[in-house]
């Protein structure tokens, strides 16, 4: 009787130890499944990087025609005295009159330059065209991603001085794609730039992608 006790108790015992074992393993296959997870939610985790970013406070922002003129030819437009790095371009009409204008480097000025039509080339009866330029602020910044995981643009947004500047600006509206994209792919350095109209000046730059910031101080 006693023996039956014994060996129906260590028989019971070894079932509770199985199932225990069993139970235990389950535990840490479910454990490693979890942690398999969390590793590849990790490895999408963008990794992001601003290698410089510079703001030009008197950066010309528009030039339009106040004044056709005549008997132009397409030229180019650059500024009274040539100072402050501003270069842009024109088209004309059948008359010779400056129909559209396009900007080609902003330069940075501390005072609003006069565009003037650059005379090389010119015909000598061509004259009369004024123009009308407004400047303020435009940030230029390169940045990489340095990661493995591609972003799409419309997940990125780009801050100046945080909180306390003014609203965030898409990715998407910051930089124009070289090829019909709107993927920021691993290892590419996009050159992103924009215009902040107005009087203020801004000190930091930040950019944000699905959760990920960084930033760095404007120069």
């Amino acid at each position: 009787m006693g023996a039956s006790v014994g060996i129906g108790a260590l028989v019971v015992g070894t079932s509770l130890l199985l199932v225990f074992a069993l139970a235990m393993q389950t535990l840490d296959d479910r454990l490693n499944a979890s942690l398999e997870i969390i590793e590849d939610a990790a490895d999408d985790t963008p990794d992001i990087r601003i290698d410089d970013a510079t703001l030009w406070e008197g950066a010309v922002l528009t030039v339009t025609v106040s004044n056709n003129g005549s008997n132009y030819t397409n030229g180019t437009l650059t500024t009274s005295g040539g100072a402050g790095g501003f270069l842009g371009g024109f088209t004309v009409d059948a008359s010779g009159g400056i129909d559209t204008v396009f900007i080609t480097i902003r330069g940075n000025y501390s005072s609003v330059p006069t565009v003037v039509v650059d005379p090389t080339g010119q015909p000598g009866n061509a004259g009369g065209a004024t123009f009308t330029v407004d400047i303020g602020n435009f940030i230029y910044a390169n940045m990489t991603n340095v990661g493995s995981t591609t972003v799409a643009l419309a997940d990125g947004w780009v801050f100046l001085d945080g909180s306390s500047g003014p609203a965030p600006t898409n990715l998407e509206n910051a930089y124009t794609p070289s090829i019909n994209s709107t993927n920021w792919y691993p290892g590419e350095t996009i050159v992103v730039e924009w215009a902040e109209d107005g009087a203020t000046s801004y000190e930091r730059i930040a950019l944000t992608v699905l959760g990920e910031t960084v930033g760095l101080p404007l120069a």
